[in-house]
C-alpha cells in the first residue's frame, strides 16, 4: 500500500500545481487511511420490442416468408402478435447472455439493437391525398388549366407601341406658301395601328388567359404523397432492443462517498479503475430481463494533506488514483487572488476612467489558475454552481464559485463601461473636425474667396431647426468605424488579461460592446456635431481653410462683415431683396455714428 500512497501523494501535488501557479515542494501527508473496498455491480438488461414502419410509394408485394394484407385491423393484430412472440423468444435471451459473457465488462452500455425479425409485414392502402387517382388539382390555376395573362393583366389589350397609347400620332412636314416661303407644320392624326390607343395582347391573343405552365393546361398535377401511384405500402419490421441499467450494492458501513465517486466516473468505466469479474447471471424470462452480477474490487484512500500551511482532507480512488474530493484546498491556496479580485471589483478605483489597468492586474493572475479556468468553462457550458463544484473535484466550495463569478462579472462590466464612455467622448470630439473636413471635400465646388466681403457665403447657413442635420449625418461613417475599433481594443484588452475563454464567457454574459453601444455612440455623435455647427457655423475658402464664428484661421475680413454676410444669406434664402455686404456694413457704421455719444458723468460740485 505504500506504493499506492506515494502515487496518491504525487497525484495531489500534480493537481495542485496544474490548478494553481504554485510549485509544490512542501506537501506533507499528515494522515492516510488506504483501504480496498469490495462491492457488487449489477447490470440489468431489459428487452424492448418495437415495430418500425416505412411507407413506400406504390404497391409492393411481400416476399417469401413475409405477410401482406389490405385489412388494417388484421395488419395491426399481426404486428402485435409478432411483437409478443419476439419478446418471449428464448433464443433472443440466450443470444444476449452468450454475447455479454464473451465480451468485456459493460461492452453494451447503451440501448443496442439485438435482432430484427426476418418476417416483414406489408399493408397496401389508398393514398388519402389523391384518393387513389395519382393526380390532384393544380394549386396555381385551381384546376381550370388557365391563368391570367401577365402581359395585359387579363384585359386582353395593351397600349399601342406606335402612339404610346394616346390614339394619335404627330407628323411634321415642310410646306411652301404662295410667296415661296417655307414653313414647318405639325399635324395630329389618328393612329392607324390601334383603336383608341389599345391593341390586342400578343401574349394571349386577346383572351386575357394563358395556359398554366404548372399543369400544362390539364388542371391536375402528380400527387406528391404517392408519386402518382395512387397507393402506398407500409412495411413493418419487428426489432428487439436491450436497455442496460447499472446499480451498486455495498457492504454495511461503506461510506457515502464510495457511491458518489463511482457515479462521478460512471459505472460503465469502472473496469479502468479496479478489478471486475462476472459472478453470476440471472435470467427472468417472464419479465424479459437478464441481470449480470459483477464483483468489483477497488482501492480507496482518505488523506490529510498539508501544503503551504493549509491542511485539507482528500478522498482518492482507483488503481490510477482519481481525485473525488480535494477538501477545498484550492480555495484556501487561491485566497489571495480571490481577495485581490474582490477588492478591485468593490474598490474606489472603479470610479476612475483608467480602471482597466487595475482590473487587468487582478484578472491576469486570477485566470492563470487552472481551477478558475475550469470554473469559467463549466459556467459557459451552462452548469449550475453545484455541478461546477463536482467538475473541479470539490476543490472549491459552491460559495466560492458564486462569489468568483459575481466579482469577475462586476470587474469586467465596469472596465468595459469605462471603455464605452472613453470611446463615446473620443468619437464625439473627433467627429466635429471629421464632419467639417468631409463637408469641405464634398462642397469643394462651392469654395469661394473670402478676400472680398461681398462674396462671403455660408456653406450651410443656420435654418429654423435646432440641429444642422447635414453636418451631423456626415459623422455616421466615422463613428461606425470608430465603434469597430473601440470594440476590437476592448476585446483585445480582455483577451490579454484573461485569455480567450474569458472573452467567450464575457460574450455569453452579454458584457462586450454590442449594437446598442454602437447606436448610442452614433446618435450622440450626430446630435452633438449637428448642434455644434448650428451654434457656430463655418466657412470654407478655395484653399480649404476654415473660417467662422470660431475661426480655424485668422479671418481676412472683419467680424462685423461676417455678421453682415450671415444676415445677407438669410435674406437671400428667404427670397427677400437684399443689399451687398459692403452696403449693409456702411449703413451699420452710419447708424453707429448718428447715435448720440454718451456724456461722461458730471462730478458733484464741492460743498462749501
Amino acid at each position: 500500500m505504500q506504493r499506492y500512497l506515494d502515487s496518491c501523494k504525487a497525484t495531489a501535488a500534480g493537481y495542485i500545481e496544474r490548478a494553481t501557479r504554485f510549485n509544490v515542494t512542501d506537501l506533507v501527508v499528515r494522515d492516510a487511511r488506504p483501504v480496498v473496498r469490495q462491492f457488487t455491480i449489477t447490470i440489468r438488461h431489459e428487452l424492448e420490442v418495437c415495430s418500425e414502419s416505412i411507407d413506400h410509394h406504390g404497391v409492393h408485394h411481400p416476399g417469401q416468408g413475409d405477410f401482406g394484407t389490405a385489412d388494417w385491423k388484421w395488419y395491426q393484430e399481426e404486428a402485435a402478435v409478432q411483437g409478443r412472440a419476439e419478446l418471449t423468444r428464448p433464443e433472443t435471451m440466450d443470444s444476449l447472455v452468450h454475447s455479454v459473457r464473451n465480451q468485456a465488462y459493460a461492452a453494451i452500455s447503451a440501448r443496442t439493437r439485438l435482432r430484427t425479425h426476418p418476417r416483414r409485414l406489408f399493408h397496401t392502402y389508398t393514398c388519402n391525398g389523391c384518393n387513389g387517382r395519382g393526380r390532384v388539382c393544380c394549386d396555381r390555376c385551381s384546376g381550370s388549366g388557365q391563368v391570367r395573362c401577365g402581359g395585359c393583366s387579363g384585359s386582353g389589350r395593351v397600349s399601342c407601341s406606335s402612339c404610346g397609347g394616346s390614339g394619335t400620332v404627330v407628323q411634321h412636314r415642310t410646306v411652301t406658301d404662295y410667296n415661296g416661303h417655307s414653313r414647318s407644320e405639325t399635324q395630329h392624326r389618328s393612329c392607324g395601328s390601334c383603336s383608341g390607343g389599345r391593341v390586342t395582347c400578343f401574349h394571349c391573343g386577346g383572351s386575357g388567359q394563358n395556359q398554366c405552365g404548372n399543369c400544362g393546361g390539364s388542371g391536375e398535377v402528380t400527387c406528391t404523397g404517392c408519386s402518382g401511384h395512387g397507393y402506398l405500402t407500409k412495411v413493418t419490421s419487428t426489432v428487439t432492443y436491450t436497455n442496460p441499467g447499472f446499480s451498486g450494492r455495498y457492504p454495511e458501513g461503506t461510506p457515502e462517498h464510495v457511491h458518489a465517486a463511482l457515479c462521478k466516473v460512471g459505472f460503465a468505466s469502472l473496469a479502468s479503475h479496479g478489478d471486475i469479474a462476472l459472478e453470476h447471471v440471472d435470467v427472468f424470462r417472464e419479465k424479459a430481463a437478464v441481470e449480470f452480477v459483477y464483483q468489483c474490487t477497488m482501492p480507496f484512500c482518505e488523506l490529510s494533506i498539508e501544503v503551504r500551511g493549509v491542511t485539507s482532507h482528500w478522498v482518492m480512488f482507483g488503481t490510477d488514483p482519481q481525485i473525488f474530493d480535494a477538501g477545498g484546498v484550492l480555495e484556501a491556496l487561491l485566497e489571495s487572488d480571490f481577495k485581490a479580485l474582490a477588492a478591485v471589483s468593490a474598490g474606489r478605483s472603479r470610479w476612475s476612467p483608467w480602471f482597466y489597468r487595475s482590473a487587468g492586474k487582478a484578472i491576469a493572475p486570477f485566470m492563470e489558475s487552472e481551477v478558475n479556468q475550469m470554473v469559467i468553462d463549466a459556467t459557459s457550458e451552462g452548469l449550475a454552481p453545484n455541478a461546477v463544484v463536482e467538475r473541479v473535484s470539490r476543490s472549491v466550495s459552491e460559495a466560492y464559485v458564486q462569489q468568483t463569478l459575481e466579482n469577475l462579472k462586476t470587474t469586467i462590466s465596469v472596465a468595459l463601461n469605462w471603455s464605452r464612455f472613453r470611446s463615446l467622448i473620443a468619437l464625439i470630439l473627433l467627429s466635429i473636425p471629421f464632419s467639417f473636413a468631409a463637408i469641405a471635400y464634398i462642397e469643394r465646388g462651392k469654395r469661394i474667396d473670402l478676400l472680398s466681403a461681398d462674396t462671403q457665403r455660408l456653406i450651410y447657413p443656420p435654418g429654423n431647426s435646432g440641429i444642422l442635420w447635414e453636418m451631423g449625418l456626415m459623422t455616421i461613417p466615422f463613428t461606425v468605424l470608430g465603434w469597430f475599433l473601440a470594440k476590437w481594443l476592448s476585446t483585445r484588452w480582455l483577451k490579454k488579461a484573461g485569455g480567450e475563454r474569458t472573452v467567450l464567457w464575457a460574450q455569453r454574459q452579454g458584457l462586450l460592446m454590442g449594437k446598442w453601444t454602437a447606436l448610442m455612440i452614433i446618435v450622440t455623435a450626430v446630435g452633438t456635431t449637428g448642434a455644434f455647427f448650428k451654434r457656430w457655423p463655418m466657412w470654407i475658402d478655395h484653399d480649404g481653410k476654415g473660417y467662422g464664428l470660431i475661426p480655424l484661421y485668422k479671418p481676412r475680413i472683419p467680424l462685423e462683415a461676417q455678421e453682415a454676410a450671415m444676415e445677407m444669406e438669410k435674406m437671400r434664402r428667404e427670397g427677400r431683396k437684399f443689399e451687398s455686404v459692403v452696403e449693409i456694413e456702411k449703413k451699420r457704421r452710419e447708424r453707429a455714428k448718428l447715435k448720440p455719444a454718451k456724456k461722461p458723468p458730471v462730478e458733484n460740485a464741492e460743498k462749501p
